[in-house]
């Protein structure tokens, strides 16, 4: 079956950078073959350039259009206009709420009664029933704040709970700015301290989100049971048709995918990192092993890490990993050396 193609109506203001539409291409080319034999005329830009598509373009623009509505396949020696061929995802509902303490006012924040701020991402909400509402940005009951992490967590700090529907690749997440604009709202209220704590698929956001945005404010990572690597049970397509996109990007091919193109992207060393790893299963947490929770690249970058007894459900609503996680806010992460990466790895690999 020929694969949908959707037109992109490009804004002179838009903020897309050349380079993550480039990866667009190359993916899509990588799986239809349609157009690869036009891509070794492009490159991909520098991240910091934007497109600034103009009115003089216009008329381009429309023959462009009129020639996919006919179903041709178009060349074209400038990358803008080429874009025209892919879809950049639709704007997904996001939504970031102080949840501790409580604001005074709706849709206001508080002045920060603490110097630390921490934000909880949520990972993977299955709707196997309502496409309306993987479109929604909810919270997770663990991010509400009556919970025990988030009553725990705002003796010291101030939380704030950040939600995204589901309906792009969660890599897709971290590129879109109402994360950045908020870790600069908190930057500029004036925390010291904001740490990202990201269970599941969460923890893969806040990861490519410090990696991507190096002098956000961020001072530190805690990813909780985080498939890095991917997961053999996000393949099971037991979501609603909208919600597939989301779910295939926790796979391990695409999951490899991602870190392949993203080789060169480290953890910024004035950033602390820390992960959480789930052991109470047969393998791993129940849903993601321990090698993609705590993997190699990880490993290298001498990230510490922190085996618990946990299935992926219960880490972030037991006592125990409640207090650990409390515990991992409050004190420093220093990089790990060799021998302390070793006997870690040992333990929860086993080889």
């Amino acid at each position: 079956m020929r694969k949908e193609r959707k037109l992109l109506v490009l804004r002179s203001c838009t903020g897309i950078a050349p380079f993550s539409i480039y990866r667009k291409i190359m993916s899509f080319a990588e799986t239809s073959g349609s157009i690869s034999k036009y891509l070794p005329v492009f490159s991909p830009a520098t991240e910091d350039q934007e497109l600034n598509l103009t009115s003089s373009r216009e008329p381009a623009l429309e023959g462009t259009r009129d020639a996919l509505a006919s179903g041709e396949v178009v060349m074209t020696t400038t990358l803008p206009i080429l874009c025209l061929l892919f879809a950049a995802p639709a704007q997904i509902e996001t939504k970031f709420v102080q949840v501790a303490p409580a604001p005074a006012q709706q849709g206001w924040w508080n002045a920060p009664k603490n110097k630390r701020a921490v934000v909880l991402i949520h990972g993977l909400l299955v709707h196997p029933f309502s496409e309306r509402n993987v479109g929604r940005a909810q919270l997770h009951s663990w991010q509400q704040p009556n919970s025990p992490l988030v009553k725990r967590l705002a003796k010291e700090s101030d939380v704030f709970a950040f939600a995204y529907a589901q309906t792009v690749r969660a890599d897709d997440i971290a590129e879109y700015p109402e994360l950045d604009k908020h870790v600069q709202k908190l930057r500029q209220d004036g925390y010291r301290e904001i740490v990202l704590i990201g269970h599941s698929a969460g923890g893969v956001i806040a990861r490519q989100f410090v990696e991507d945005h190096r002098d956000s404010g961020v001072t530190k990572v805690i990813q909780v049971c985080a498939p890095n690597t991917g997961s053999s049970w996000a393949k099971l397509q037991t979501v609603r048709a909208n919600q597939h996109d989301f779910l295939d990007s926790l796979t391990k091919p695409a999951r490899s995918r991602n870190l392949s193109q993203r080789a060169d992207k480290e953890i910024p060393p004035n950033i602390e990192f820390a992960c959480i790893v789930g052991t109470g299963s047969v393998v791993g947490d129940g849903m993601v092993s321990n090698r993609s929770q705590y993997p190699p690249d990880l490993q290298k970058q001498g990230v510490p890490a922190y085996p618990f007894n946990s299935t992926h459900w219960m880490a972030l609503r037991s006592h125990k990993g409640v207090e650990l996680v409390a515990r991992l806010v409050r004190e420093t992460q220093p990089r790990w050396d060799e021998k302390q990466v070793e006997a870690v790895r040992r333990r929860l690999v086993g080889d």
